[in-house]
């Protein structure tokens, strides 16, 4: 999550604004918390029922995002200008050369990795347009997300984003399943694609 959202979880004050209320459902939504992890957590923050409703009813509908020129002109940022947040400067920029998404096939990577492999990374990028996150960001994804994404199966899913790791196309820090205090995998595409060794 970007620090100056963090940031504004821990002022309760900061977020009885009913556009803070909805800027944070958005950046919830975004990392892939539910409907109802989204109103758990404005609730214990004590947002009003009818601006929790609303909050969660929009960003559900994919359309918004807050990006940190839109976060620096509400007066959120954490720091001065987003080029001294850490979070900014991990961002791939758009002008990074060669990151284009034809060099996986330009590669020849569908013919290095087993159709399970190829179907997990897939879903990845998938995921990625679906969150509307810029290629190469970390992402946040359950298991059983990127199963129904990506049509593998329970059980592979794991060993195929190892495989995609020992390959080099990922990064990837497995998560740990819990009833309560489970955490979710990690995972990063490598931009720009990187040629098979």
């Amino acid at each position: 999550m970007k620090p100056c959202l963090s940031n504004l979880l821990d002022d309760c004050s900061a977020i009885k604004d009913g556009i803070n209320a909805f800027i944070v459902a958005c950046e919830l939504h975004r990392t892939g918390k539910t409907d109802g992890q989204i109103r758990s957590v404005l609730d214990r923050l004590r947002v009003g029922p009818s601006k929790v409703r609303s909050a969660v009813k929009s960003a559900a509908t994919d359309k918004y995002s807050f990006g940190c020129p839109r976060l620096e002109r509400e007066g959120l940022c954490r720091y001065g200008h987003r080029s001294q947040c850490w979070w900014y400067e991990r961002i791939p920029k758009r002008s990074w050369k060669g990151r284009n998404e034809r060099d996986f096939w330009r590669y020849g990577w569908p013919g290095k990795l087993t159709s399970t492999e190829g179907m997990v990374y897939l879903a990845v990028r998938e995921i990625e347009t679906k969150r509307r996150i810029r290629a190469g960001s970390w992402l946040f994804i359950s298991r059983k997300e990127l199963t129904m994404v990506s049509g593998a199966s329970h059980g592979w899913v794991l060993q195929c984003c190892e495989r995609l790791r020992n390959n080099g196309l990922i990064e990837f820090k497995k998560g740990t399943q819990h009833r309560w205090y489970g955490r979710a995998s990690e995972i990063r595409r490598i931009v720009p694609i990187p040629r098979p060794n």
